[in-house]
């Protein structure tokens, strides 16, 4: 048992490691270090503040003992001299100290919220390249605990982590540093207890360690499954807010089927999830409770307790047993930080898996390379492709040894029956598969893919026209030319609306949207994946002859189902020659990819 934490202890600080470094040794690293170290400066200090108070308290207590009204007062607001030299009044020290403690906490905040803003940057700018959240929505790592729901692990755990992280690490520090400054405190006032004839010198300060382990081993026991009771409820309440942004996302398709009973019974599902988790955090939250309350509760009287044998024996003033009473209250918070930290430790402990998990998978889909060779080719050139092997994610074979040839300047169409993996060509052929082997010569010309449903971005229907690029781009009136000529004029007075117009346009509108960004940016090739099936026969042929007439030197290749559309097209090439159907032990092998 005592190996297998000590695993998970390694394990932790391998993840806070991998997420923290990386900031530390960044272009931001000056603004890092300095932060942390006057953080770390600031605490140190407040802690030597409090070290000092404790002799300002003894002594005011003292004085308090032998009605000294002048020493009294001095040691709240002046300075005393005594034995021990000048010792500074309460309040002197106070204000300085409030000074400190504000400062800290303002300085904490901009360390966290620079570190966050960079991984921030890091994060999203990573999930975007190389179709790393496309990558990641297509294989079976995205469906790892803590890599699911990349919108929570990137906006919320990243901030809880960076709090969290700074938190505890300073916590740990401040502890450290006031256990070794309160230990000889300690172990000098408190002096030798004689007991069944034995003299235990420095008794307070064993009285406060056995205290301590027993409190934190007690803790452990009641505490250490919420670690994983916090990971998965993390996951539970990501899972059943996408199911809420499923259901708003396909409101009309739920309605027309009337499948609120079914969409409710799957919420309902989703929410038992949070709901079971959650009544078993707070269970165990409630005996953790208890335990931390209770010794919270009991460690101060317990510290009077042991205190009062010499008091009584008339071997301390009333004072000295204060201070004492207080450097026992530190040294055995310092040592059990662990235990009155637990929950909040469990926590964060969840937090850096989960946000390491995500940043692994990320670099996983990153470091995926696609095996296909692409060679230039001129921009007259026609684009072929040679012994070509598609792969499904699991590894399966799905084309096998493909050739053909796309000539320029024509148009193409590809057909086969659903399933056969036409789709999935043109993804390898748009570089985002990476479960392909072959060569592909590329000429060298601007390229568009056009799904059948259209991306539409959020914002004004001017961006969702000129998508992918920026608004500024286009003039007005060459974006009100072209939703003219693809029919949607009636928009044309709405371009600087901010709508969600990817669900007020239909189905046919969006396809139409995509031929307008075609004509605006008029690429050298242009592949249409069944970018009319929800148009009429009519429509299509006049978006398709609009195309040939705006654009008469485009290559034009299309996948569809359509005769109509087969029609229109000077090459048909059919993959059914090409689709795998050997047995699985003949079939060739996926191309691997990089472990964890």
């Amino acid at each position: 048992m005592r190996g297998i934490h000590m695993q998970h202890l390694r394990l932790l600080l391998k993840d806070v490691w991998y997420l923290t470094r990386p900031y530390f040794v960044s272009e931001d690293r000056k603004w890092a270090w300095g932060l942390l170290c006057a953080v770390l400066v600031l605490t140190f200090s407040i802690v030597g503040m409090d070290l000092l108070q404790s002799f300002s308290r003894n002594v005011y207590y003292t004085a308090l003992q032998q009605r000294d009204a002048t020493t009294f007062l001095r040691g709240l607001f002046w300075y005393v001299h005594n034995d021990s030299g000048y010792v500074p009044g309460f309040f002197i020290i106070t204000i300085p100290a409030i000074l400190f403690s504000v400062y800290a906490t303002y300085l904490q905040q901009m360390l966290q919220l620079r570190w966050r803003r960079w991984l921030t940057a890091r994060m999203t700018r990573q999930w975007m390249e190389n179709q790393t959240y496309f990558r990641i929505a297509i294989t079976t790592s995205g469906l790892e605990a803590g890599a699911d729901n990349p919108d929570q692990r990137i906006q919320e755990d990243l901030n809880s982590f960076v709090t969290d992280t700074l938190t505890q690490f300073i916590n740990l520090l401040s502890n450290i540093v006031t256990l070794f400054s309160y230990v000889g405190l300690l172990w000098a006032l408190s002096g030798p207890l004689e007991l069944w004839g034995m003299s235990i010198p420095g008794y307070f300060f064993w009285a406060a360690l056995i205290y301590s382990i027993l409190a934190t081993w007690v803790t452990h026991l009641a505490g250490h499954k919420l670690a994983g009771l916090q990971f998965f409820q993390q996951r539970a309440e990501a899972d059943f807010r996408y199911s809420l942004v499923h259901v708003r996302n396909n409101a009309e398709g739920i309605a027309l089927y009337r499948g609120e009973a079914e969409e409710q019974a799957g919420l309902d599902r989703s929410f038992s999830s949070v709901y079971g988790n959650f009544l078993a955090i707070m269970r165990r939250t409630k005996w953790l409770g208890l335990l931390t309350t209770g010794l919270d509760v009991v460690s101060g009287n317990f510290a009077l307790l042991i205190g009062s044998i010499r008091y009584f024996a008339g071997k301390m003033s009333f004072g000295t047993l204060m201070q004492l009473v207080m450097a026992f209250s530190r040294v055995q918070g310092a040592l059990g930080w662990l235990s009155n930290s637990y929950a909040a430790l469990t926590t964060w402990h969840a937090e850096v898996a989960r946000l390491a998990t995500f940043q692994r998978v990320m670099d996983r889909a990153q470091a995926m390379r696609n095996e296909v060779r692409l060679l230039p080719a001129p921009a007259d050139a026609a684009m072929q492709v040679r012994h070509m092997d598609v792969f499904r994610p699991d590894g399966a074979l799905l084309l096998h040894n493909v050739n053909l040839t796309l000539a320029h300047g024509q148009m193409s169409v590809v057909t086969g029956p659903s399933g056969t993996g036409k789709s999935t060509l043109f993804r390898v052929l748009a570089g985002i598969w990476p479960f392909a082997t072959g060569e592909v010569t590329q000429p060298d010309q601007p390229m568009m893919f056009v799904p059948q449903r259209p991306y539409v971005p959020t914002g004004t229907l001017h961006r969702a026209v000129a998508y992918p690029a920026e608004v500024a781009r286009y003039p007005v009136e060459d974006v009100e030319r072209v939703l003219q000529q693809v029919g949607l004029g009636a928009l044309a007075s709405s371009l600087d609306r901010e709508e969600p117009w990817g669900q007020i346009l239909s189905p046919g509108e969006l396809q139409r949207l995509a031929f307008a960004r075609i004509l605006l940016a008029r690429p050298g090739w242009v592949f249409l994946d069944e970018s009319t099936s929800n148009l009429d026969a009519t429509s299509e042929a006049t978006l398709y002859a609009l195309l040939r007439q705006a654009c008469p030197g485009m290559t034009v290749v299309s996948i569809t189902h359509r005769q109509s559309v087969v029609d229109m097209h000077a090459n048909v090439i059919d993959l059914t020659p090409f689709v795998a159907v050997r047995p699985a032990e003949e079939a060739p092998s996926a191309p691997a990819l990089p472990q964890p």
